[in-house]
């Protein structure tokens, strides 16, 4: 992920940015420095609040959903959920981020899409707070294709999970019955970052899901430490961002 990103003086005369409140406007300029190539991030609020304004001490998780809510309001962004993932895409993207198409690093994140019942039709249309039998269907339907997509995602790291648990003589793993997809993410991350170092499969990326952190931003934070080549310890690094998240949890609930 780029550290930088192009700000268009257009912004300040943007109708759109001033029908913001000034903390969503500061939100909105600084998520842009956090989107990747194509111009999207996760979206769940807890890792905005952890990743994109740290700082900012009286923002609860409840006031960056506000703000987000703003933001998409104003059709700046899509703001979607995807096989339970939260993910934000800017809208105007390409027309003010020009990245060299050998330097650009695709998304490890799904494009928005506009779901069936925001299509128009030919046909006539039920009302806002009305659905077809047949967009019924539709809607579970897909739904329960992401599930099984996701579902069997999680399948293959969970086997391998357990063959790794399962090698008595590597010091420091404990068997665990693994059946989730968040254990699924934090499989994937220790695999991508430090997959040498089996004993931190539990002790780092299993630790966290057990405190708390969701498999999106479990995939983020792998995708930032993987992409930074100056890490040389990434197990630290992780490890670093699990207690600024749970810290930050705990001044929420305070």
């Amino acid at each position: 992920m780029a550290t930088r990103r192009m700000l268009h003086n257009k912004i300040s005369r943007s109708l759109q940015v001033n029908r913001l409140s000034l903390e969503a406007q500061l939100l909105f300029t600084w998520l842009i420095s956090h989107a990747d190539d194509e111009g999207r991030l996760y979206g769940e609020p807890e890792y905005i609040k952890g990743t994109v304004v740290p700082l900012k001490e009286g923002w609860t998780f409840k006031d960056v959903a506000g703000y987000l809510a703003e933001i998409e309001k104003q059709g700046l962004i899509y703001y979607w959920q995807d096989s339970d993932r939260t993910i934000i895409q800017f809208v105007k993207w390409l027309e003010h981020q020009k990245i060299r198409k050998d330097r650009l690093q695709h998304s490890l994140l799904p494009p928005y899409q506009k779901r069936y019942d925001d299509q128009t039709s030919t046909n006539q249309q039920p009302g806002v707070n009305q659905k077809t039998a047949q967009a019924n269907i539709t809607e579970d339907s897909k739904e329960e294709i992401k599930k099984s997509e996701a579902n069997s995602l999680a399948d293959e790291s969970i086997k391998s999970i357990r063959a790794i648990l399962k090698e008595k003589a590597t010091p420091g793993l404990i068997e665990t019955n693994i059946t989730n997809r968040h254990e699924a993410a934090a499989f994937q991350a220790w695999k991508a970052l430090e997959p040498e170092n089996k004993e931190s499969l539990q002790t780092t990326y299993l630790n966290a899901i057990r405190r708390g952190v969701k498999a999106e931003t479990i995939f983020q934070w792998m995708s930032e430490i993987k992409q930074d080549r100056t890490i040389k310890n990434p197990g630290k690094i992780f490890n670093k961002k699990v207690s600024n998240y749970c810290k930050l949890k705990e001044d929420d609930k305070s």
